[in-house]
């Protein structure tokens, strides 16, 4: 997604991808075999091997601009929360000084550093940090892992190497915006860190998220659709309690399901069901719509709620399957929006109105509430309204024309309007990320 698919010719505009090679002059058969005796062991061998050992950054028997370009970019890999030292800046400057009066041996040394140094860049700025907690639930929406042979070969292929190297740092939008208030926050030791701290989280959107994309941002309680890399449209949402953080993720929203059912939490069922029938409220189930049943799936059998023992659902022994019947005070309201995963998290209506009112908006049990589900759905399958349902059937399944990627992410810093907005760090994740940080700068 990031890089396949000839990343450098797609950002770049330079060519369509399937085909492209760089016109590189024939390098000297003297390079090519001291490469193939300096290249060590690994990754880098088989990309080498395949190409005969013609270098990637020597033409004509002399480093080529590239190179030096590489080595400037480098040398501001702090600009993106990456310290230059992890690329071995000086003895790559080293081995290129060596290069310069054109021994192949020296020429090789340099190579190989070059392809060595830009492979770990690349991956590092394209890689989501484990530091931000990230959980990838479908592969779809995750960032391209390319190996450094996959790296080289992008480079290889693409009509111009120098503007490769400039496409590769292409980021997504919100990291960009973050990107460059660092750059403006150097006086700002906190500023600074605080930006760091989200540019690792912003690392988990890809480079390029494709066409469409819903960014939703936990700390501000906010959701934002974006379009050609820019924001068309934004809504206010209700997230998870402190207690119950929603988490961030990534994944795809592949269907709707119109009058949903809301599979009720067995810790609500514990704690705020099983109290009220045990003292006594004989209508509590019938007045909000509730009933158990067997199991989740699609046509679970309805059981007898005069049959269970609500004494140990209420000490949390057993843990009975509950749902709210669509319509009325449904809690999933209209409409949910489906991405598949095991944490359990969705966007969905709400009959809740007032809660959008709140300034502070972290009131649900994890999913995301949207404000205006209806208008979500009109963008998600281009101008058509799916709420409005030709029959109350529950549960009506609706896939959307293509999946459309989201990612719910904690910005406690966020572009807005030339600056950087702050947000109350609610679920109490910046310290730890920031030490960890702060502790990779150092080491």
């Amino acid at each position: 997604m990031v890089l396949a698919g000839c990343l450098a010719a797609s950002l770049a505009g330079l060519t369509a991808c399937g085909g492209g090679t760089a016109a590189h002059a024939p390098a000297s058969t003297g390079v090519e075999a001291a490469l193939a005796r300096v290249l060590p062991a690994g990754d880098l061998t088989g990309f080498y091997r395949a190409r005969g050992f013609r270098p990637l950054w020597v033409e004509a028997g002399t480093l080529r601009p590239e190179a030096r370009q590489l080595a400037a970019i480098l040398a501001q890999a702090d600009s993106d929360n990456l310290p230059p030292a992890r690329y071995r800046l000086a003895d790559l400057q080293h081995a290129m000084a060596a290069a310069r009066g054109g021994n192949a041996e020296a020429l090789a040394q340099a190579e190989w550093r070059l392809s060595q140094a830009f492979a770990a860049y690349v991956r590092d700025l394209h890689q989501p940090s484990e530091a931000a907690q990230t959980v990838f639930v479908d592969p779809g929406a995750a960032p391209a892992r390319l190996g450094p042979a996959q790296l080289l070969d992008e480079a290889a292929r693409a009509p111009s190497l120098a503007a490769h190297l400039q496409a590769v740092r292409h980021m997504n939008p919100v990291y960009e915006g973050l990107r460059t208030a660092l750059a403006a926050a150097a006086g700002d030791a906190e500023q600074a860190r605080l930006i760091r701290a989200n540019m690792e989280r912003a690392r988990a959107i890809p480079a390029d998220p494709g066409p469409r994309f819903i960014l939703v941002d936990t700390a501000g309680a906010r959701l934002w659709l974006y379009e050609k890399g820019r924001a068309v449209d934004t809504m206010k949402v209700v997230v998870g309690k402190r207690a119950m953080a929603t988490p961030s993720m990534a994944a795809l929203v592949r269907f709707a399901v119109v009058n949903p059912y809301w599979n009720v939490p067995p810790d609500l069922v514990r704690d705020k069901i099983a109290p009220r029938i045990l003292a006594g409220d004989a209508d509590y189930l019938k007045r909000e719509r509730l009933e158990l049943v067997s199991d989740w799936s699609d046509h679970p059998e309805p059981l007898d709620a005069a049959l269970a023992d609500w004494s140990a659902i209420a000490a949390g022994i057993d843990r009975p399957h509950v749902r709210q019947l669509p319509g009325g005070r449904n809690m999933m309201g209209r409409v949910k929006f489906m991405f598949p995963n095991q944490l359990g998290i969705y966007l969905h209506d709400t009959p809740d109105r007032q809660l959008f009112a709140l300034a502070d908006r972290r009131r649900s049990s994890g999913c995301v509430r949207v404000e205006d589900a209806r208008r979500l759905a009109r963008w998600l399958f281009n101008g058509r309204d799916v709420t409005a349902a030709a029959t109350a059937a529950p549960e009506q399944r609706v896939d959307l024309p293509a999946p459309v990627p989201v990612y719910i992410a904690y910005f406690t810093a966020l572009p807005s309007a030339g600056t950087i907005a702050r947000q109350p760090d609610a679920y109490g994740r910046d310290p730890r990320l920031i030490a960890l940080l702060e502790s990779r700068r150092a080491g």
